[in-house]
């Protein structure tokens, strides 16, 4: 059974768009959990170690919202964990790189040479730039794809 982000004529349904892998959202009701997560985790990224337990606390919402979005243009939820797998083998790669980096160029890198710096950090700052593209191009798919009209296998469109 599927659940509706808001049934055709009310109002948004937080807890359910926030917190429920179920059911279908449209793309408006996206961006505004979206931005309501984005600006709590700013917020408490601002905020020492409480933040960071509010951040994580906010990876729940941010993968409800996705999977609805995802099955309002009904592919899988599961598709949501393509820049996760992106972020984590990039950030193992990255971080690779510069292990090989200063192993090969400690002499280099205690003496300051501003070239062993730039090939410790160039690598690695690529990675995390391709990461950054696949996890904006992801989230930019998901925000302004066309849902599918009339009801699918998730449920009945958010639109009516």
């Amino acid at each position: 059974m599927s659940i509706e982000t808001s049934a055709p004529g009310q109002g948004l349904d937080w807890q359910k768009l926030l917190f429920s892998f179920e059911g279908r959202t449209r793309r408006s009701h996206f961006w505004i959990g979206w931005l309501i997560c984005f600006g709590a985790g700013f917020v408490a990224g601002l905020i020492p170690i409480i933040g960071q337990i509010i951040s994580l606390a906010l990876i729940w919402p941010n993968l409800a919202i996705a999977v609805k979005r995802l099955h309002d243009m009904g592919k899988s939820g599961w598709l949501v964990v393509i820049p996760w797998v992106a972020c984590i083998v990039g950030g193992i790669a990255a971080v690779s790189m510069m292990g090989v980096s200063i192993l090969t160029n400690a002499s280099a890198l205690e003496a300051g040479d501003p070239a062993a710096i730039i090939a410790l950090l160039g690598p690695a700052m690529g990675i995390l730039a391709v990461i950054g593209l696949i996890c904006l191009g992801f989230l930019l798919w998901i925000g302004l794809a066309e849902g599918q009209s009339g009801e699918n296998r998730y449920g009945p469109n958010p639109k009516g």
